[in-house]
């Protein structure tokens, strides 16, 4: 029953007499008589035990009391039980089950030490009365305690029994005391009260939990982020971009606005603009970050309780604000109209070792990079890679989507493939590899002055966090059948899988290569269930039924060099023609170029290159196509140029100059690609252990003729590599 405070003025009898009854102190008490040689003394027995006792009156009335402390009087048992429902403030509710067994403990100790030392003190104050003797409380209470100290006591928690033996102080038994009293020695009652009052009321403002939920809802949950990184991208949001500024929900009304929280995140928009804006700078306030501890305790509860998370993040950001970030991927599955309108694009670590061409001994992993229709769920381009995600994988993979493809018949693969065009929008994230002067200009340049639409570059982070969610859950499916089909695939993340997976590693990128393009192929005509049981080959179809098929600009020799990637650094026209990765770069057509300019300075040309074949660079001065130069190191007898990727010149080099010369009779061998996936890991098994019996007998190969023309002079390292490379 809920109490009130009440002033106790009018409670102060005009008569105090036998019978009549007193509440101090958490205690009922009534008077059995009066002092005749004290008159400041009042013989009184305990409710209910019935123990007698004497209460002074000069404690009564003359010392101050707060309102919780001051003493009630009634003529009779059930008056001062009305009395105190309405006088004494109210104990707080609690069950013994839903407080902490810390809590529980701690107040049956009180408790039991109380009831103890007050029967003690009572004994003692009986045998002082009996002898006459002077005697004080406080004597009798250190005497008592001097008798529990050291004692064993047994506390009873829900079905176990514990042992506590028993170690307090005078100060520490005058707290148990008043605890004791307040609470009428219940010890639920007591238990629930060390709780502070502010029990899971969080002392963050209102400004701070907008934040912090805000940016949970941006870079976690289904995202990949730690977080450790969602702390980071908080802070460094609140350090540099907002400056420690953000809305204050409680100047916002009924609601926050949602054009306020994303134009803060927009790091386009100067903060002195949002500033200057008396509407926008009336709902801001400056708040300092929750620490980390916090942080990480917050987003676990999220975790723990989704539905819970939901509703507080939902009422303190507004339902439009969740719908915006949270549900993003199907906010844009639904409004999706016409194929290439929204395109995402992500990187994927395969889940497989291959082994590397030449010895069938060096494992690696390879990355792949996808391009998917948001309105089809088509994939529109791949590349596979063994460099880590950069500009060329995006680039390659956009160039990939664009055009018509080709790569799954060159790869011996059946299957239609028909969807292909340029992105309105292509959602990347935030990674510093797709920050590219190099494809930013492409985005522009592929509309050919406007003939084609341009590309939209939208990244993700700051504020389009779950824009990932529609490719992450291709990746998941590409996982499951490598993990099936791919001798070496890794089943989990654990260190023994990985070991056991290297051991039966045998095959090639180009076999990782068929094998992906085969289950892209047949995820394009399987029916997707999102799409209402169409294939994705299907929805395309059906979308450019309605829109006309998508136009491209022709595939010249021009448009191939804006796909390449642009070296940062210029080079200089030498005798032995251009250098660069340590070869020498020249043609026919650049035998014209300047070489200097009017003052006798060096031209700086930069230049562009595929990192899987530099065989060729394009040569640029000042954005302007001056020709194409080969590497010379790498012409072939026939005229040809050998290709080579710039991972391999790397990796050829470093084994050199380790003097990794046993190489004669490591040449590739030429092997037939086989369609099925178990076939082929048997026949890559037996060459794999062919060929490491062969290395070690030190059997020469066939030999492979590959001489440079005469005409080229080579450094030593240089001869050294190219031998390697050659066999």
């Amino acid at each position: 029953m809920k109490r009130h405070y009440k002033t106790v003025s009018s409670h102060i009898p005009k008569t105090l007499q036998p019978g009549h009854c007193i509440f101090w102190k958490r205690q009922v008490y009534r008077i059995t008589a009066l002092d005749p040689e004290t008159t400041l003394l009042v013989h009184v027995e305990i409710i209910p035990t019935g123990e007698q006792s004497q209460l002074a009156l000069t404690e009564l009335f003359a010392t101050s009391h707060t309102e919780g402390d001051a003493p009630l009087f009634a003529s009779s048992l059930d008056d001062l039980y009305t009395l105190m429902e309405t006088s004494t403030p109210s104990l707080p509710e609690a069950s013994p089950d839903a407080l902490p067994e810390t809590y529980v403990f701690k107040a049956q100790v009180i408790v039991q030490v109380v009831e103890m030392v007050m029967r003690l003190v009572r004994e003692d104050e009986g045998r002082a009365r009996a002898r006459k003797e002077a005697w004080s409380r406080t004597l009798s209470v250190q005497r008592a305690l001097a008798t529990c100290n050291g004692t064993t006591i047994r506390i009873q928690i829900k079905d176990t029994t514990q042992e506590h033996i028993l170690h307090v102080g005078l100060s520490t038994y005058y707290k148990y005391e008043r605890l004791y009293r307040t609470y009428a020695g219940d010890a639920t009652r007591i238990a629930a009260s060390f709780r502070r009052a502010t029990f899971r009321q969080t002392l963050m403002s209102q400004a701070q939990l907008h934040f912090t939920d805000l940016c949970l809802l941006l870079y976690y949950g289904n995202t990949r982020s730690t977080k450790q990184r969602v702390y980071q991208l908080a802070q460094e949001i609140l350090d540099h971009r907002t400056q420690g500024y953000w809305i204050d929900p409680e100047r916002c009304g009924k609601a926050v606005p949602e054009k306020i929280v994303t134009e803060l995140l927009d790091p386009k928009i100067p903060l002195k603009a949002l500033l200057a804006n008396p509407e926008t700078s009336a709902v801001l306030t400056q708040i300092d970050m929750p620490s980390r501890a916090w942080f990480y305790g917050y987003a676990r509860y999220i975790e723990s309780t989704a539905d819970a998370g939901q509703q507080l993040m939902t009422g303190r950001l507004g339902r439009d604000i969740w719908e915006q970030y949270h549900l993003v991927f199907e906010t844009f599955v639904r409004h999706a109209q016409l194929p290439l309108q929204y395109v995402f694009a992500d990187h994927w670590l395969v889940n497989a070792w291959i082994v590397d061409d030449e010895t069938r001994s060096q494992l690696s992993r390879l990355w792949l990079t996808v391009l998917i229709d948001a309105y089809s769920r088509s994939i529109l381009g791949m590349v596979l890679l063994p460099e880590e995600p950069c500009i060329e994988s995006i680039q390659s993979a956009l160039r990939h989507s664009i055009w018509h493809k080709t790569s799954h018949t060159r790869l011996g693969v059946d299957g239609k493939w028909d969807c292909y065009g340029i992105p309105q929008q292509l959602f990347l994230d935030n990674a510093w590899a797709h920050h590219s002067h190099s494809l930013e200009n492409l985005a522009r340049v592929i509309s050919c002055n406007g003939a084609y639409n341009p590309i939209d570059l939208v990244f993700r982070p700051p504020y389009k966090g779950r824009y990932g969610a529609i490719i992450e859950r291709l990746f998941r499916n590409l996982s499951g059948q490598i993990k099936e089909l791919a001798l070496g695939a890794i089943a989990s993340k654990s260190s023994k899988d990985a070991r056991v997976a290297a051991k039966q590693a045998c095959l090639l990128c180009s076999d990782m290569d068929r094998l992906l393009h085969q289950l892209i192929l047949r995820y394009q005509h399987t029916p997707h269930r999102e799409l209402g049981g169409m294939t994705p080959h299907q929805k395309w179809r059906e979308g450019v039924t309605g829109s006309g098929l998508p136009l491209i600009p022709v595939f010249t020799p021009e448009m191939d060099r804006l796909f390449l990637r642009m070296y940062p650094d210029t080079r200089t026209v030498r005798s032995r023609g251009i250098p660069a990765f340590g070869l020498n770069y020249w043609s026919a057509e650049l035998g014209g170029i300047e070489r200097r300019e009017q003052d006798g300075q060096a031209i700086g040309y930069h230049f562009r290159y595929d990192p899987a074949d530099i065989s060729r660079i394009a040569l640029f001065r000042d954005g302007t196509w001056v020709g194409d130069g080969y590497a010379k190191e790498l012409q072939l007898a026939d005229g040809t140029y050998r290709h080579v990727s710039l991972a391999e010149w790397k990796m050829a080099k470093q084994q050199v100059a380790r003097g990794a010369d046993g190489t004669e009779g490591k040449t590739p061998a030429e092997f037939a690609l086989v369609s099925d996936t178990a076939d082929l890991g048997k026949q890559r098994t037996k060459e794999k252990k062919a060929m490491q019996r062969r290395v070690s007998k030190r059997e020469p190969g066939p030999e492979q003729e590959a001489p440079l023309p005469p005409s080229v002079a080579l450094d030593e390292e240089t001869e050294r590599v190219l031998r390697f490379l050659h066999g």
